[in-house]
């Protein structure tokens, strides 16, 4: 009888130290994952990056400062995240940050396989705000970049000559101080000018601090500074994108500005009082299977002038191309063509200081070139169609784009 409570005791205690054994490594093991996935996108060149398991949810969070199109930064993220097992149990939540803001996330639900499978959305669901104020590795804070823009315009105003031609390079530094904030700095070098005496001086262009929030799924921003065509004051924008049901496809957005004259002419900067207030508003509509952008806003331009305009964008891997009519109340009527072409490298690590070429090339065509009707500003150099795109559906379809 002592024999056999013996033997049932030495299994009892073999058994539960085998089974310690193998918890412990369990959790060692998921606790080096943890580790190893932030360390792989780190080392990749991805920027604030984060990682934490919730009670139902693990949370990765990153920063495409590598990759120059966002739709491959985020792919090869995904790919790198995949290499890395999935806390059983528990749904795999990939949130990409946009200075430091949540654009979109990407939910892998329990038991649900990758690649496809991915649900791209705006809703970041509950478990990321237990680590979106934790600290980031590699983070980006006073990181900079010394963006060289091209500028090239085109005029056709004159009887006796078909077009005038603009072309400027304009350096700009970006810095991205705390979250959401990003300063620009940026220098006007004219190489060729056939648009008059105002443009032929070396002089400051974009110089502005711009925040962006996100208040649930509503994404706001707010720029002071000096903009383009001559303006300078204060800009106010929002971008709200509806997530349920049939809407899921449309977004309204909007924006009110209120600016003054601003231009420099031998390194004296003559300005007006900020007195012309301005704004926009309307709504979109995304087509998922051709990644086709239809927009339509009622707008009051600088000229005061005010008048309806219509855009359709379609969205490729690594360009954005697109049409456009005007109609204002001055029975002007206006429209062209624009288009966003991504410039090589394809990707470009950043360390502290990143020399590097604008991530596009963009250019508006307008058929009537209208000279003081119909123009609005912008309020930052790499201000595009293309940059700006986080459409869940576009980035779902880039994530396929094998």
């Amino acid at each position: 009888m002592n024999g056999i409570k013996k033997s049932i005791y030495n299994v009892f205690y073999k058994t539960s130290g085998v089974c310690f054994i193998l918890f412990c490594t369990i959790d060692f093991l998921y606790a080096q994952g943890t580790d190893d996935v932030v360390n792989a996108l780190v080392n990749a060149g991805y920027e604030n990056v984060s990682r934490e398991i919730g009670e139902t949810e693990e949370v990765i969070m990153f920063e495409n400062a590598l990759w120059r199109a966002n739709g491959d930064g985020i792919r090869e993220a995904i790919k790198l995240i995949e290499l890395y097992p999935v806390t059983p149990g528990k749904g795999r939540r990939v949130v990409v940050l946009r200075n430091k803001v949540p654009q979109v996330s990407l939910l892998l639900r329990p038991g649900e396989a990758a690649g496809i499978e991915w649900n791209v959305s705006y809703e970041l669901g509950d478990s990321w705000k237990k680590v979106h104020d934790k600290k980031f590795a590699n983070n980006s804070r006073w990181k900079a970049d010394l963006v060289f823009y091209p500028q090239f315009s085109l005029r056709n105003q004159k009887f006796h000559k078909i077009y005038d031609v603009l072309f400027n390079i304009a350096p700009a530094l970006e810095i991205v101080p705390f979250r959401g904030t990003k300063i620009t700095g940026q220098v006007i070098i004219p190489v060729f000018n056939e648009f008059g005496g105002l443009y032929d001086d070396v002089r400051p262009g974009y110089i502005t601090v711009q925040q962006n929030f996100r208040v649930e799924n509503v994404f706001l921003q707010a720029t002071v500074g000096n903009f383009n065509q001559n303006r300078w004051g204060m800009d106010l924008s929002f971008f709200r994108p509806f997530t349920k049901g049939w809407l899921q496809y449309f977004a309204i957005k909007g924006g009110v500005g209120l600016t003054g004259s601003s231009y420099f002419i031998d390194w004296n900067w003559h300005y007006g009082p900020t007195k012309l207030f301005t704004w926009n508003v309307g709504g979109s509509y995304y087509n998922p299977r051709y990644n086709v952008l239809c927009e339509v806003r009622v707008e009051k331009f600088l000229a005061g002038d005010i008048g309806v305009r219509a855009d359709m964008t379609r969205h490729f891997r690594r360009a954005s191309i697109g049409f456009y009519v005007m109609k204002n109340d001055y029975d002007n009527l206006d429209g062209g063509f624009h288009f966003s072409i991504l410039i090589p490298p394809m990707k470009y690590k950043r360390k502290r200081v990143r020399v590097t070429p604008a991530k596009y090339f963009n250019m508006e065509y307008k058929a009537a070139g209208l000279f003081f009707n119909g123009k609005s500003y912008k309020t930052n150099p790499g201000q595009n169609k293309a940059e700006e795109n986080f459409n869940p559906y576009y980035i779902k379809s880039q994530i396929q784009n094998n």
